[in-house]
């Protein structure tokens, strides 16, 4: 049964709800969001140690474009040079055995697609890299970033837990967003996929909907964003809400045409279509 509408008080001016009036606080809205998002969604649970530079990888190439492109970059470049041993295919599929772009998380490819060997494509040019990427959209500047990133982990054997290990986890954080074309976002998100990190990581479904919902005020400053969730989140339950809010964003709370009628945080939102 579709939501009600906030009735109208004479003047047309909506009524606030309970809730919405009683939650002024951030933190406590963003508690009331967790919540909600965790009963109507679950809760997901990091599913392990994934492969640090292969998560990395991945998430460069998802920048500016979405998740099904960035995959099919990666796996470009892996059949170009073959992992010598494969993995099974176990990516989420729907009933036509089609990729589940609404289940398809890039943490997914890192443990379900065979990686590329690193030490053949460190020694591509920048532009051979880019023909091999350009799917992914950006190519020659993912092409240079990655690049980039392998040379800092050449010493390292590729492996960037031996960074993460020796130096911490903020501090190999620092280290990676120097890197041009690392930034915060792409750095939490392979902390918390490779690594299960408490971090939520702030991409543009994320940004967008905790504005919407009045916990951060932001604008277009997505690393203010997660900086401020960073404090506000109860340890052990940003994985979760990062998850929920990737599925929300592309279900429900959509950037163009929101279901405002289906919403489960309706009441919560100040930005709702009345």
């Amino acid at each position: 049964m579709p939501a009600r509408t906030t009735p109208l008080r004479r003047h047309g001016t909506p009524r606030r709800t309970l809730a919405q009036s009683a939650i002024k606080d951030p933190r406590k809205r963003l508690l009331a969001v967790l919540d909600l998002l965790e009963q109507n969604l679950g809760k997901p649970i990091w599913d392990g140690p994934k492969d640090a530079l292969e998560v990395l990888v991945l998430t460069i190439l998802s920048q500016n474009t979405n998740d099904a492109n960035a995959l099919r970059a990666y796996q470009n470049l892996a059949r170009k040079f073959p992992a010598q041993k494969p993995r099974p295919d176990t990516l989420p599929r729907d009933e036509h055995g089609r990729i589940d772009k609404i289940k398809l998380r890039l943490s997914n490819a890192a443990s379900a697609v065979s990686p590329p060997q690193w030490p053949a494509v460190v020694r591509l040019s920048a532009d051979q890299l880019a023909d091999h990427i350009r799917v992914a959209g950006l190519p020659d500047a993912k092409a240079a970033t990655i690049l980039a990133a392998l040379k800092w982990l050449e010493p390292f054997d590729y492996a960037l837990e031996r960074v993460i290990e020796s130096r911490g986890l903020n501090d190999a954080i620092a280290e990676m967003t120097r890197i041009k074309g690392v930034g915060i976002k792409t750095a939490a998100v392979t902390m918390i996929e490779a690594c299960g990190a408490d971090l939520c990581p702030v991409d543009t479904h994320v940004h967008r909907i905790m504005n919407k919902l009045g916990i951060v005020g932001t604008k277009a400053a997505r690393d203010k964003t997660f900086v401020q969730l960073r404090e506000m989140v109860p340890a052990g339950r940003a994985y979760a809400l990062h998850h929920n809010l990737l599925t929300f964003g592309r279900t429900v709370c959509t950037a163009k045409s929101p279901k405002c009628g289906e919403c489960v945080l309706r009441k919560l939102c100040p930005s709702r279509s009345l």
